[in-house]
């Protein structure tokens, strides 16, 4: 992970927040997958609905976590803030909007 640690004085590797960003939306990624293939296992209009619910919470998840909850370094120059800050809006916001079409879906 380069570009992820920052060395001291001393020598010794510290990671950054863009370091614990990253692995904080990969983990909801994950959660993300495994939303998806429940009403494909089970298609009734509740497993729709639940889905739909955790699909908005995790889209919000997935856009708050590098704006809000874990933030990314102050400086506006290193490249993982200028990337890792707006990227994840646009999928967070797909999976927010596939979330309320699964939930006030009605079939």
């Amino acid at each position: 992970m380069e570009g992820s640690f920052v060395v001291t004085a001393s020598g010794m590797k510290l990671p950054m927040t863009c370091c614990w960003t990253a692995r904080a939306e990969t983990d909801v990624g994950a959660f993300v997958v495994t939303a998806g293939g429940h009403p494909i296992a089970r298609s009734t209009r509740e497993t729709r609905q639940a889905v739909g619910v955790f699909s908005i919470a995790l889209g919000a998840l997935v856009v708050l976590l590098p704006a809000v909850l874990i933030w990314m370094c102050r400086v506006i120059i290193p490249s993982c803030r200028i990337t890792a800050l707006p990227f994840p809006v646009i999928p967070g916001v797909i999976v927010i909007i596939v979330g309320g079409y699964l939930f006030w879906k009605h079939e």
